[in-house]
C-alpha cells in the first residue's frame, strides 16, 4: 500500500475517547490523524450525565464547563416497577451536558490544536510493516508509528471482537422538557431494562433507557409498543411519557449493545472507551470512562515518546491502568444488571439497598471514580 502521510499517532473513530486522547497528543505537539466515518456536531445514545471525577479533565482539555453554567447533579431516585422507590446523595455527583455540544467542543479543539480530523471517511483496513502501521481508508492510504482504536462498540473489519456473545440490549435516547429537579438523577426500571433520565443543558433533559432486545421482539420491533407495553407499567415512567414535551420526531436507538471485558491492547493496537469495554451503566459512568480511558493511554504514550520505556511497556503500562480502573466495574454492572432487570428481583434489590445504606453506597462510589 502506497501512503499519503505518516502521523506518530492515528486515531480510528472520534468519540469521547478518541477525540480527547488526540487533543492530549496534541497539545505535546505529536502529530495526530483523527479518522472518523461521521461528521460533527450529532447526536448520539447516551446517558449525556458525568460524573465530576472528570471536571478538571475535561477543562484541561480546553472545554470552557465554568462558563456554560451546566447542571450539577448530586442526587440520585431510583424506583421499582411496582413503586419502591430508593433516594441517596451522590458523594462526588456530576454534571449534564448533551454528547452533541461535548463533541463538537471537542471537535473544534482538535481543529485549533492542528489534528487533521478526517470526517465522513470509513476505515478499511490497516498492515504492519516494519515499525510503521498503514492504514487504508476511504480517502487513501496513511502511516503511523501508533495505532489507536476508538470505534465505539462495533469493531470494523480486521479490528479485535470479542470472541464471547452475551445478550443484546438496545439503548433508545430522546431529549425532552419535563419538569423535574435539576440536580437529580432518576433511574425507573421496568421487565428487562431500566430508563435514566438528568438534566443537561439549556434546561432540557436526557431521557435514554436500555432494554433486553428480546423485549422489543415481543413488541414486534416497536419502540412505541415497547414505551407503552413494557416501560409504563412502572408509573413515574407512564407519568413521564404522558407529560414530557419530547424533542425529537422519533428517538435516537442503536442495537447490539453487549457489556463484557475485551482488551485494552491487541496485536500491537490501543483500544479505548467502549472499544476496550462497555460498561453497562447501573455501574458505569461511561462518559467519565471514555475520559478516563484516554487520560490512562496519553499517560503511557507521552513516556514512550519522550524515550522513557519502549513501546512493549507502553503497552504493558496502559493494559494494567486499564485493568484496574474498569474490568471490576465492567463486572460489578453486569451482575447489577441481573438484579435491577428481573421483575421477581427488582423491588426486593431496590428494598435491600433503601436500608443497606452501606451497600448502596458502595454501589454509588463504584460509578464514581476518583478525580483524575
Amino acid at each position: 500500500m502506497e501512503s499519503n502521510q505518516q502521523y506518530k499517532v492515528i486515531i480510528i473513530g472520534g468519540g469521547l475517547a478518541g477525540l480527547s486522547l488526540a487533543i492530549q497528543l496534541a497539545q505535546e505537539n505529536r502529530s495526530v490523524l483523527l479518522i472518523e466515518k461521521g461528521a460533527y456536531p450529532r447526536h448520539k445514545v447516551c446517558g449525556e450525565y458525568i460524573s465530576l471525577e472528570s471536571w478538571a479533565y475535561v477543562q484541561r482539555l480546553g472545554v470552557p464547563l465554568e462558563a456554560m453554567n451546566l447542571p450539577k447533579i448530586d442526587k440520585l431516585k431510583i424506583s421499582s416497577e411496582n413503586g419502591v422507590v430508593l433516594k441517596s446523595d451522590l458523594d462526588l455527583g456530576g454534571f449534564g451536558i448533551s454528547r452533541y455540544v461535548l463533541e463538537d467542543l471537542l471537535y473544534k479543539k482538535c481543529k485549533e490544536l492542528g489534528v487533521e480530523v478526517l470526517t465522513n471517511t470509513k476505515y478499511v483496513s490497516h498492515l504492519k510493516e516494519r515499525e510503521l502501521f498503514k492504514i487504508k481508508t476511504s480517502r487513501g492510504v496513511f502511516e503511523a508509528e501508533v495505532l489507536c482504536a476508538s470505534f465505539g462498540k462495533y469493531a470494523p473489519n480486521d479490528l479485535y471482537k470479542p470472541q464471547k456473545k452475551t445478550d443484546n440490549w438496545v439503548g433508545v435516547k430522546y431529549h425532552i422538557r419535563f419538569d423535574h429537579p435539576s440536580d437529580e438523577i432518576v433511574l425507573h426500571n421496568f421487565e428487562n431494562g431500566y430508563c435514566g433520565m438528568s438534566k443537561i443543558e439549556d434546561g432540557k433533559s436526557c431521557l435514554c433507557y436500555l432494554v433486553n432486545a428480546k423485549e422489543l421482539k415481543k413488541c414486534g420491533n416497536d419502540i412505541k409498543a415497547l414505551e407503552e407495553k413494557v416501560l409504563q407499567q412502572n408509573t413515574y415512567l407512564n407519568t413521564l411519557f404522558r407529560k414530557a414535551e419530547f424533542l425529537y420526531k422519533k428517538p435516537m436507538v442503536i442495537s447490539n449493545v453487549s457489556f463484557e471485558v475485551k482488551k485494552p491492547v491487541h496485536n500491537g493496537i490501543f483500544y479505548l472507551g467502549d472499544s476496550a469495554g462497555t460498561i453497562a451503566p447501573l455501574s458505569g459512568n461511561g462518559m467519565s470512562n471514555a475520559f478516563r480511558s484516554a487520560y490512562l493511554l496519553n499517560k503511557s504514550l507521552n513516556s514512550y515518546f519522550k524515550n522513557e520505556i519502549s513501546l512493549a511497556a507502553c503497552a504493558q503500562n496502559y493494559e494494567k491502568d486499564w485493568l484496574i480502573a474498569f474490568k471490576s466495574r465492567i463486572s460489578t454492572g453486569s451482575m447489577l444488571q441481573q438484579f435491577f432487570c428481573k421483575k421477581n428481583l427488582n423491588a426486593a434489590s431496590i428494598r435491600i439497598l433503601k436500608y443497606a445504606k452501606p451497600i448502596h453506597k458502595y454501589i454509588i462510589r463504584k460509578t464514581h471514580g476518583l478525580p483524575f
